[in-house]
């Protein structure tokens, strides 16, 4: 068989599929959506001509002709977007959200391009000569992550290959009515090579593709790759508002025609019976195939719990975190820490990474102020086998990465059964006096993310141990906040079974572990504040005074582990028959302490429960505005004499 049959061949096979998806959407036996590739064909099946084992390829929206062209076999997709056991994510994904070797799809415009750097950079740093691929839709160009990534690949000089398919819709508005300037000048900006295709000729197509793929793998530099289309079928299922008599003008390039002419009747003819009555047989068997099972978010925890958890030595925050990434670089070779700033001279907004970058200079990077690619790419990194560890410089900046946390890290996990590894550390809170957008504790929105954890460092933490023990094994993303007021304080120490006048103890639930202070641990207190991180300190003032002005007993249970929220701990700890208070720095409103006030109601625990938070408005500039806002030693005595009234 030629290589135009073989291509012909794959092309009718996506066609004939996606006719068939059509027709069962059209039987209501297909629910959600999906977008089909008719009239792209050619673009998919020539790219893949060139796709070697290890390459890596990402894909939209519009994948089940990037997938079939790739040789995912046809049941599994079939099932995936019928809802089947026998689909490759068990039927969770559906038509949008695949995964097959090294090919992956994410329904979200943009957000895979990020991504797909990361893996082309884990491709170079390992010294392979695998490249990425990653396809985008004209509309896709409309996205700012689209160009962080451009630049960052640029800069970083990585093996990939961007494809974009200029197929005229954004759903159902034109393109030239929804991007200014041309495609090719948004590759230029970037100093990336490109080249145009408008054809939907295989053979051209293939062409295009070996000379752009060859670029890419012979200098191990991006290459983008633009190809004029038109998409033939709706954009999903059957919104089409374009006029009728466009398509049916376009019809006259349809890829299949065009080849099939080159073949000729009777060669086709034979392709044609073969692939009808193979998709016709994986219809019927996906048809009669079991419906699938939700699938449960269980995460299996393999850390050992072998630190001291109690700081034994004098040690300022930041010096104990410097210290922590010392040791993982220097025992971790896959390990990176990269961020804004974070090499020498600078060493970081705070300081955390200073002089790491003069010891390992391959490994400690700066990264241009785009914190969706930093994080995009960290993604990629760690899905390829590297540990990233990001620095966000402030974690109001965090916002700006939202999307790839929230439809890209914490999905790849459950979806994909692929290991995230990725490590974000943010300074949060205020104290400082820097103002709205840098004094913020928003880690009331990470923690409603499913599949991701959130650790706070506390200063009664061992925070050095804490770092090596929380990066020493990672089955998905994990979220440091690192209260920014902490840095030059030094963390307290723990001598004889005390932390200052407090007396410790300590529960672990399955990652990490809670600590439990009391001014007198042989009588039931009156009142038990959990908190974490920053209010720690001012809580535990508190406590002296409710204890020495009003005979009040405070007990305090610190979490380090915020999310999950660690119920089991907390369970263990609270003292069930006293009033029981959070304090936390972010806003009240849907906060931290809601969650865990729900969690311990629902177990019966407690005489009732107040929470202590920062008022519902954004920071104020200013140290002396700050006080009127956040919570305060001050605040939480008088909230207690309150309670206890």
């Amino acid at each position: 068989m030629t290589r135009l049959e073989r291509q012909y061949r794959s092309m009718l096979t996506i066609r004939r599929f996606e006719e068939r998806v059509l027709d069962l959407f059209g039987r209501d036996l297909v629910s959600g959506t999906t977008h089909t590739y008719i009239g792209q064909e050619a673009i998919a099946v020539a790219l893949m001509q060139h796709v070697k084992e290890g390459d890596i390829i990402f894909s939209n929206h519009r994948c089940h002709g990037h997938y079939l062209a790739y040789g995912g076999p046809p049941e599994l997709l079939l099932g995936e977007i019928l809802t089947k056991e026998c689909g490759m994510c068990g039927g969770n994904g559906g038509s949008q959200h695949l995964h097959y070797r090294n090919f992956y799809t994410n329904g979200v415009q943009g957000g895979i391009v990020p991504n797909a750097v990361g893996m082309a950079w884990a491709e170079k740093i390992n010294g392979t000569d695998n490249i990425a691929i990653v396809f985008l839709g004209d509309g896709t160009l409309g996205q700012g992550v689209v160009y962080e990534s451009f630049n960052l690949a640029s800069l970083l000089e990585v093996p990939i290959l961007f494809v974009v398919e200029n197929n005229q819709y954004a759903m159902s508005t034109r393109t030239v009515d929804a991007l200014a300037g041309s495609f090719a000048a948004r590759a230029e900006a970037f100093a990336i090579e490109h080249d145009q295709i408008s054809s939907n000729d295989v053979e051209v197509l293939t062409q295009g593709f070996d000379r752009a793929i060859g670029y890419v793998r012979k200098t191990k530099r991006p290459f983008c790759q633009i190809v004029h289309t038109y998409r033939l079928a709706a954009h999903s299922k059957g919104d089409d508002t374009r006029p009728a008599e466009e398509v049916s003008s376009y019809k006259k390039s349809d890829p299949i025609s065009i080849a099939r002419s080159k073949l000729g009747d009777d060669k086709c003819r034979q392709i044609e019976e073969e692939v009808e009555k193979k998709i016709g047989s994986v219809v019927d068997r996906v048809l009669k195939a079991a419906p699938s099972k939700a699938k449960e978010a269980v995460v299996k925890n393999v850390r050992a719990k072998n630190f001291d958890v109690y700081n034994r030595a004098s040690m300022r925050c930041v010096e104990a975190i410097s210290k922590a990434l010392d040791t993982v670089l220097a025992e971790n070779e896959d390990a990176l820490v990269i961020g804004e700033d974070v090499r020498d001279p600078c060493g970081g907004a705070f300081k955390v990474t200073a002089g790491l970058s003069t010891k390992y200079p391959d490994r400690v990077l700066n990264m241009p102020i785009s914190e969706a690619a930093i994080i995009g790419s960290g993604i990629g990194l760690a899905m390829n086998g590297k540990l990233p560890i990001i620095e966000i410089m402030f974690g109001d900046f965090i916002t700006l990465g939202f999307d790839q946390l929230v439809n890209h890290a914490a999905k790849y996990n459950w979806l994909y059964d692929k290991q995230v590894p990725l490590v974000i550390r943010t300074p949060m809170g205020a104290g400082r006096g820097y103002g709205p957008t840098h004094s913020q504790s928003l880690e009331k929105f990470l923690i409603g993310v499913p599949m991701i954890e959130v650790l706070a460092l506390s200063p009664i933490h061992n925070v050095q141990a804490l770092y090596s023990y929380a990066l020493s094994y990672l089955e998905r993303p994990l979220i440091i906040i690192e209260n920014k007021k902490m840095y030059g304080q030094r963390l307290l120490q723990c001598s004889k079974g005390k932390i200052n006048d407090f007396f410790v103890c300590h529960s672990w639930n399955e990652a990490f572990p809670t600590i439990k202070l009391s001014l007198d641990p042989e009588s039931p207190p009156d009142v038990t504040l959990v908190t974490y991180g920053g209010m720690v300190m001012d809580v535990m003032d508190a406590a002296v005074g409710l204890l020495l002005e009003d005979e009040v007993q405070v007990d305090i249970v610190v979490m380090s582990q915020i999310s999950p929220i660690p119920m089991s701990d907390l369970e263990n700890l609270v003292d069930g028959f006293g009033w029981v208070g959070v304090v936390e720095e972010g806003t009240r409103h849907c906060g931290i302490g809601a969650e865990v006030v729900a969690g311990l109601a629902e177990q019966r625990l407690g005489k009732g429960f107040f929470r202590v938070a920062a008022q519902d408005q954004p920071i104020p500039n200013g140290i002396e505005l700050e006080r009127y806002v956040l919570p305060s030693a001050e605040k939480i005595v008088d909230k207690i004499r309150g309670v206890l009234a």
